[in-house]
């Protein structure tokens, strides 16, 4: 094939990976606790062309990576006793769904008809010993102190088990709003400055996926029109040698 067809192709399908992760992030921007991406372009090192004359170097890319914004997002006042936030961006709340536990942002909480306090998707949300957090059904409001330590009265009923990791941008997403460590060991946070009544929106900055989503628009329709213009020469060429052999 040739190499302005595989140059441009490579970059439509750059492109389009690119514009599916600036799609993702424009619609999760009212997702609780969502963390932006940005694609990430590695180099092939095993070039599928090469050229005769100059320019001699022809480089492809792959979108094999994600990096992740893991700055905090802005805390929403709700009113909602049983939501929480943290201003500390590296404190992630424990959960456990099944046997697996998982590690989320979003503090949307609330409790079932055992008075357990769950997430959103059921998950059960865990003290710093691993346990569920069990409420007094008569006990009356729950309070919360800075450190996570959750109180209805003078009774305590836990401290929120909330942890950071040493690269938080390489934790693996597991669906539901939810993280897994890899290879990663938890560290208990000291002071996750959790705050009662208030919810963490999403770090997307709108204005600046917009502008990103036009780039790549505008990128992708000079890639097509490069490889069009390629696909047309190189039938003007045939069909010019063809007369010339005829």
């Amino acid at each position: 094939m040739d190499n302005t067809l595989l140059v441009g192709l490579n970059t439509q399908e750059m492109l389009r990976r690119r514009m599916d992760i600036v799609a993702n992030n424009l619609a999760n921007m009212s997702t609780a606790g969502f963390k932006s991406e940005v694609a990430l372009n590695e180099l092939v090192i095993e070039r599928p062309s090469q050229a005769l004359d100059e320019p001699e170097d022809i480089r492809f890319t792959l979108v094999e990576r994600m990096q992740r914004d893991m700055s905090a997002g802005t805390l929403t006042p709700t009113g909602g006793p049983m939501d929480f936030g943290m201003a500390e961006p590296n404190a992630f709340f424990a959960v456990r769904m099944g046997d697996q536990t998982y590690y989320t942002r979003d503090g949307q909480f609330a409790l079932d008809d055992l008075s357990r306090l769950v997430t959103r998707e059921g998950a059960f949300v865990l003290d710093d010993a691993g346990n569920e957090m069990v409420f007094d059904p008569i006990g009356g409001p729950p309070t919360v102190s800075k450190a996570g330590v959750i109180r209805q009265g003078n009774i305590e009923i836990g401290r929120l088990g909330v942890y950071g990791f040493e690269t938080p941008g390489a934790l693996e997403k597991a669906g539901g709003n939810f993280w897994t460590p890899g290879d990663q060991v938890p560290e208990a946070a000291e002071l996750p400055e959790v705050q009662q009544g208030v919810v963490e929106q999403s770090n997307v900055n709108a204005v600046f996926e917009i502008t990103r989503m036009i780039e790549i628009s505008r990128a992708y329709t000079s890639a097509s029109r490069l490889v069009k213009d390629a696909d047309e020469l190189r039938k003007t060429a045939i069909s010019k040698l063809g007369s010339a052999q005829s």
